[in-house]
């Protein structure tokens, strides 16, 4: 257990046990080191903090599942940060990964889909405000968004040149999974042998 559980009974405070109660995402993560991006990922949502955990407690691959429509690109990049940083490989599991729940995916050491995944790549997008200046300064932060979208999905494996690249993710780019395979975003199609080796 990654930290003791404490609740009241008759009055006086008592140590529960990890079999007596455990949410569904506690247990996959206690038991199998599998941890759930689910949702926009934001501050609030990221799971940085228990990857490190994790890796404290020992080495072995961590499974991400991944079900988001995106959400906060420095977040984000965090995340791919700290996924890089400890030594525990990560594997992603892509069920829905739009905008920037693709890099995740795309960054992990091993790539599943599931037979019905869907997959989007599009450009950075935001809302700018202020004056001219603002303007200037926020154009400039998102065309370095752009490049950092790029490189991700270069270090990741894309194939692609960086004008390519950002002309496939103009509008959005939907890909099924075999075609996000084939693009670089992902290795395999998951099966039921390759799920029985993560949770066994």
């Amino acid at each position: 257990m990654l930290y003791p559980r404490i609740t009241k009974l008759n009055g006086k405070e008592t140590l529960v046990l990890n079999d007596q109660m455990c949410g569904f995402k506690e247990h996959m993560t206690q038991e199998h080191r599998i941890l759930f991006l689910s949702g926009i990922i934001s501050v609030e949502t990221d799971s940085r903090h228990l990857l490190l955990a994790l890796d404290t407690l020992s080495h072995d691959p961590i499974t991400i599942q991944i079900a988001s429509p995106g959400g906060d690109l420095d977040t984000t990049f965090l995340m791919i940060d700290t996924m890089k940083l400890i030594k525990s490989p990560i594997i992603t599991i892509g069920e829905y990964c739009a905008s920037a729940a693709c890099l995740i995916l795309a960054s992990g050491s091993k790539r599943y889909l599931y037979p019905h995944a869907k997959v989007m790549l599009h450009l950075a997008t935001g809302q700018m405000g202020g004056d001219y200046k603002d303007f200037a300064i926020q154009h400039k932060l998102m065309v370095n968004y752009q490049d950092k979208i790029v490189d991700i999905l270069k270090d990741a494996g894309v194939k692609k040149s960086k004008g390519e690249i950002l002309m496939d993710i103009d509008r959005d780019f939907w890909l099924e999974p075999q075609a996000a395979i084939a693009y670089g975003l992902a290795d395999k199609i998951i099966n039921k042998e390759i799920w029985e080796g993560m949770i066994k």
